[in-house]
């Protein structure tokens, strides 16, 4: 398991919870079989499931899948998600969420995760990604781009910054849970919406539609913190 995501594994699900929004905009494009990707303890799918949909979850980190499995009962394999091509079924929907695109390492990667994606999905089947909208931050003159917003609740506090690293963002987190204390940095690849679109076009996609969050709310480039995309193949 990586240090960043096994540091924060037993508090996991006290950072990030699935909302209503989030959930009911991925119903809203769903038919025949879901596939999630990245699907970490699998609460997303879990939701989705309990609503009566069939979802097949993948992660890379075993400790996520075991708890996918075990705990919320999610049919759930530990993939990398270039990998998905291994996968025997095709999918209604496919959802990678979460900023987990941004963990391949390059624009190339991207493409060839994007290209699987399009081969696994039936005929009218929609891609959802969700990922930070990186423009405002990559115009930053600056090693310290800025941050996110701190989640805290009454478990947990995460703190969120990002910081130039050459060709790539590095994502610093600390997570304060109890008298626990743990900071974490990883690299993130920053591709922009711009040229998501393109590989997407590239790659087949049709009907591509960009919104600044689950809410459906416009995206403005400069300003939009989340970046929501969706794209069908016809």
């Amino acid at each position: 398991m990586s240090k960043f995501y096994d540091s924060i594994s037993d508090n996991y699900e006290d950072i990030f919870q699935p909302n209503d929004k989030q959930i009911s905009f991925l119903e809203e494009l769903a038919h025949g079989k879901i596939l999630d990707v990245a699907c970490a303890t699998g609460k997303v799918a879990k939701r989705l499931q309990d609503d009566g949909f069939d979802v097949m979850g993948i992660d890379l980190e075993e400790k996520f899948v075991n708890k996918a499995i075990n705990e919320n009962k999610i049919d759930a394999k530990c993939m990398n998600m270039l990998d998905i091509d291994k996968l025997r079924d095709n999918f209604g929907l496919i959802y990678c969420i979460g900023n987990s695109l941004v963990h391949l390492d390059s624009s190339e990667k991207i493409n060839e995760f994007l290209k699987k994606c399009y081969d696994k999905l039936d005929t009218k089947g929609n891609l959802v990604i969700q990922i930070i909208n990186f423009h405002p931050f990559l115009q930053v003159d600056d090693d310290y781009l800025g941050d996110l917003p701190t989640i805290k609740n009454e478990k947990v506090e995460f703190v969120r910054k990002y910081f130039r690293n050459g060709d790539f963002i590095r994502f610093n987190t600390v997570m304060t849970a109890g008298d626990k204390s743990i900071e974490n940095d990883v690299n993130l690849f920053p591709i922009t919406s711009d040229e998501l679109v393109s590989l997407l076009e590239q790659n087949g996609f049709e009907n591509i539609k960009i919104y600044g969050g689950f809410n459906k709310a416009d995206f403005d480039k400069e300003n939009s913190r989340p970046l929501v995309l969706v794209a069908e193949k016809l």
